[in-house]
């Protein structure tokens, strides 16, 4: 229980940070670019990114750039309420509606899941990491549970601001592999 209320009183004080970055554009940008310049997404055949929320990390630069470069495209839909997701692949940026807690997923009706999750890259979000790759989300543990049943590499998205190694584990936590932020490549494992 302690865990838990460290982590809901951590990602409080860091969401007001992230909610504060200055620069916001530039450095989205900056991350896009070091993703589209990570060998990690270069030969990448199919990879998993996320539709951002407003104070998240934005990079549909990169959905769209891996749309024209012929990759396979999946973004995370939320299947039930209890941590539960799935990826459907993409064709467009255009295929997304709300979804789940009003997040942009993939129109399921039109959208084919992903059934194989061999050869993917998973580009994940998160309020903040530890440059052990240990991530600090929204506390539903959607990516933990996806993570845990797939092998496949693993990327967190994050803010320079936003590495922070006070961030509590906990034995249900998943790591990621790598973390991008504006300026560096963490290897986390």
């Amino acid at each position: 229980m302690q865990i838990r209320q460290a982590k809901k009183e951590l990602r409080h004080t860091l969401k007001e940070v992230r909610k504060n970055i200055k620069d916001k554009t530039v450095k989205d940008k900056m991350i896009c670019n070091n993703i589209l310049s990570s060998n990690i997404y270069i030969n990448a055949k199919a990879v998993l990114f996320y539709a951002a929320l407003d104070d998240e990390i934005n990079i549909d630069e990169c959905i769209i750039n891996a749309l024209k470069q012929g990759k396979k495209v999946a973004l995370p839909v939320c299947t039930d309420n209890n941590g539960n997701m799935t990826f459907y692949y993409i064709k467009s940026i255009n295929d997304v509606k709300l979804g789940h807690f009003s997040v942009r997923e993939p129109d399921i009706s039109k959208c084919k899941e992903v059934t194989s999750f061999d050869d993917c890259v998973c580009f994940v979000p998160g309020i903040s990491f530890s440059s052990k790759g240990y991530r600090l989300g929204y506390g539903k543990g959607y990516y933990d549970r996806f993570l845990s049943k797939h092998s496949l590499i693993s990327v967190g998205v994050c803010y320079n601001e936003l590495i922070n190694e006070n961030t509590p584990v906990d034995e249900y936590d998943a790591s990621v592999d790598y973390i991008i932020t504006q300026d560096k490549m963490i290897l986390s494992k």
